[in-house]
């Protein structure tokens, strides 16, 4: 049996007060009443979803609680290694009552996103309501944040596809100016707007490479300006920031600085610190080498012309979801992916590594050479032996998920 935790604890009292309202129940039963007749099971069900229902309350009025420490603490909503660890404990306890981590799991999941939106709420109420331009607004992240700032109380004017002011007038009198246009065009906006954006203003772009719009602000902005660069994990079809993701790349201004991260915080963002060329070498791993992969493979089904509905009837969990992948991205924007690949500094060098391994390969299967892929697929195995439990665990989850529910 696991060690007893606080959240142990806490799913043994609520246990214990289920127990103790079941019990009375029975006891009040007439001796013509026998516990196993559907009446008095469904009296003792009613009694035990009642004491749910008064735990549930009594968690959310300790959430609050919780929120109005962190806000005055400048503690972020959204603490990704405290979950993952309380949940696993819940679940354990769970286990050691006879409930299965699935059920925990999911109950857990709405409470969790439950407990977060009260948080936010307290936190995004206490972060100062600057004035915000966002160059080009009306569409993709731009027009995510328009709408996100707008329905948390800040006053935001934007631009974009011929509406509204120009690119200098919006950045000329706001608090936070924020561009947010393609990718091959934000050096160019930057450059022309940096001269105009007012003393003690803070810049910032939403792009996914860092060290060229950090350069452009820096270079085209007077020494009064503070300068962040940003880069949300995640597209603008998202609902909120709720466990999502934000990269900061540090500029100008340590106060500005802190200021976005903990706005970002406050909407529920995990905020991820790094530099420039750090940001580009992970993003030339995470985004061009996987967004690579994911075009070759749509651009090998569609050179076969295969029938991918006829495919998804043969299809396991993993295959349906790699598959969803693929129609994922073409689903979306070519102009999008097409920056990501190609303005990524470090992208060349991973894609002749893609190309080199993909080859290799190639030239394995071609010759019915079993050993070799046997022998490459041990030197992987072999690298990724401390990642893979972590990986096992995950994918396992995932794909539990799409069995229940795909």
């Amino acid at each position: 049996m696991p060690p007893i935790t606080q959240a142990h604890s806490g799913i043994r009292l609520i246990l214990q007060g289920m127990w103790h309202v079941l019990t009375r129940s029975a006891e009040t039963m007439t001796p013509t009443d026998s516990p196993e007749t559907l009446e008095s099971l469904r009296a003792a069900l009613t009694a035990c979803d009642g004491a749910i229902v008064a735990q549930m309350a009594e968690r959310m009025r300790l959430v609050r609680k919780v929120a109005e420490l962190k806000s005055d603490k400048g503690l972020p909503t959204f603490d990704r290694a405290r979950e993952a660890s309380l949940l696993a404990e819940l679940e354990a306890a769970g286990e050691a009552a006879e409930l299965s981590r699935e059920i925990t799991r999911d109950v857990y999941a709405v409470l969790f996103t439950a407990s977060r939106a009260a948080q936010r709420t307290a936190l995004v109420d206490a972060v100062p309501k600057m004035s915000v331009a966002v160059i080009g607004g009306t569409q993709g992240m731009g027009a995510f944040f328009v709408r996100e700032l707008t329905a948390a109380g800040f006053s935001v004017e934007h631009n974009g596809l011929g509406v509204g002011p120009s690119n200098v007038e919006l950045a000329a009198r706001h608090d936070l100016v924020m561009v947010a246009v393609p990718i091959n065009a934000t050096d160019a906006v930057i450059r022309e707007i940096g001269p105009h954006v007012r003393s003690g203003a803070t810049l910032v772009d939403v792009t996914s490479v860092k060290r060229a719009p950090l350069t452009a602000m820096m270079e085209s902005t007077r020494d009064d300006v503070s300068v962040v660069g940003t880069h949300p994990m995640f597209g603008p079809s998202t609902s909120g920031f709720d466990r999502q993701k934000v990269v900061l790349c540090k500029g100008r201004g340590d106060t500005a600085f802190l200021a976005m991260k903990r706005m970002f915080e406050a909407f529920g963002a995990e905020c991820i610190e790094a530099t420039a060329e750090e940001h580009d070498a992970q993003m030339a791993l995470i985004q061009v080498l996987v967004h690579e992969k994911t075009m070759v493979l749509g651009s090998v089904l569609e050179r076969l012309k295969a029938s991918l509905s006829r495919s998804l009837d043969f299809a396991s969990p993993i295959y349906r979801t790699e598959l969803a992948m693929i129609g994922r991205m073409f689903s979306q924007g070519a102009d999008l992916y097409a920056d990501i690949l190609t303005s990524n500094p470090d992208a060349a060098h991973l894609s002749h590594l893609f190309e080199q391994e993909a080859a290799y390969f190639a030239r394995a299967l071609a010759m019915g050479d079993r050993d070799t892929v046997v022998r490459r697929f041990k030197d992987v195995a072999l690298y990724m032996k401390d990642f893979a439990a972590w990986a096992k665990t995950q994918s396992d989850s995932i794909l539990r998920d799409l069995v229940r529910h795909g």
